[in-house]
């Protein structure tokens, strides 16, 4: 082969490699993936939008200009455990805590004006505590639930009234009564019914009496339970029924900010995979107010269902608590006809959503009280 044609082959031999425009095309989507990465900034002007690109020259320290604050971009409130800080986007508090350590525990805690909000939240009781409850705390109780979350709690305390309301497991079972409810499985009818056939082919005996289920406390664990007023001053101020008031829900549907929110399990039972037994408590709190929800859920399956809501809603600046509690109940298989399962592969989902519950199971019960400091 001639010099002349090796030299034509090596030109049009294609070439290894990425090309430049190829190249240039990996940056660009680099680069609008990392500005994707890069949170919203809230802009006061709507025409202009920050772009995150550097300025071609800074200006020095002195000659920046300095706009005055205004008395409502002060926060009002001041988070106490620095392991919960709060966003430097939002203000929030951080909860649970970006920082692990052991044990594991997490105790969140904010103060506005003089309300001191807080919350713990640890695992469920050991076999020494679950010990210390069944034969002292809870001693007439026959069986505790499967899991009981017995250090958590969320306590709401007006530091110059000394006067606060807090929600633990310990107090919640403490109000379950110590008698038979009556609520039986669904299939206890059918059990007892052809354990009493059997026995009475083989005996004469009337056996009824002595396979009848009885037992000494309410195996539900149901608790209407309001909360647990702490302080020093907790026997001085006194809730005043008022069942005219409302909650003010013009007022909680404010976009505000949630500077705080937790929310944690007390307690659970399955009721031997027969339902559920669940009380858990939430809390949201904004600048100016706050609002819990207590809630107690119940499903016996095929036999009832039953929610017993506490609401407690403070207004900071006036120190003016309402409690509200709603008690729902009825039929399982009522509640569930309400339920569309035409298309849904799991009917009785539905009735695993305690919100869903309470909107298609009536009302028998609704109290309203009211404490102003």
């Amino acid at each position: 082969m001639s010099e002349r044609q090796e030299n034509k082959r090596l030109v049009n031999r294609p070439k290894h490699g990425i090309n430049t425009i190829q190249i240039d095309s990996a940056r660009q989507m680099h680069m609008r993936t990392i500005q994707a990465r890069i949170p919203n900034v809230e802009s006061t002007s709507t025409a202009s939008r920050p772009t995150y690109k550097m300025p071609s020259a800074i200006p020095p320290v002195g000659t920046l200009p300095r706009t005055p604050k205004k008395p409502s971009d002060t926060p009002r409130h001041k988070c106490n455990n620095p392991n919960n800080p709060p966003c430097a986007n939002c203000g929030g508090m951080i909860i649970p805590s970006p920082k692990a350590f052991m044990p594991l525990e997490d105790l969140p805690s904010m103060t506005i004006n003089n309300w001191t909000i807080s919350s713990r939240k640890r695992p469920i009781l050991n076999a020494e505590e679950l010990t210390l409850w069944e034969t002292q705390e809870l001693k007439g109780l026959g069986a505790l639930p499967e899991m009981i979350f017995g250090n958590n709690y969320i306590r709401i305390m007006n530091d110059e009234y000394k006067w606060g309301i807090e929600y633990n497991a310990l107090d919640a079972l403490k109000m379950v009564k110590l008698e038979d409810c009556g609520i039986r499985v669904a299939h206890s009818k059918v059990w007892l019914d052809s354990k009493l056939q059997q026995q009475q082919e083989q005996t004469d005996i009337d056996m009824e009496q002595s396979l009848k289920i009885v037992k000494n406390y309410d195996w539900t664990y149901s608790t209407e339970y309001e909360g647990t007023v702490v302080g020093d001053n907790s026997s001085k101020y006194n809730f005043e029924i008022d069942n005219k008031l409302q909650l003010p829900i013009d007022k909680l549907s404010k976009p505000d900010k949630i500077l705080f929110f937790d929310e944690m399990v007390l307690f659970e039972d399955e009721l031997a995979d027969c339902g559920v037994s669940m009380l858990n408590v939430k809390i949201r709190v904004m600048n100016e107010r706050l609002l819990l929800l207590s809630r107690f859920f119940l499903r016996v399956d095929d036999v009832l269902l039953k929610v017993y809501d506490t609401r407690i809603y403070v207004e900071f600046d006036d120190n003016l608590i309402i409690r509200e509690t709603k008690k729902y109940e009825g039929n399982y298989n009522d509640i569930l006809s309400k339920h569309h399962i035409s298309h849904s592969h799991d009917p009785k989902a539905a009735l695993r959503d305690s919100n869903w519950v309470v909107e298609h199971t009536p009302i028998v019960d609704r109290r309203c009280e009211m404490l102003r400091l």
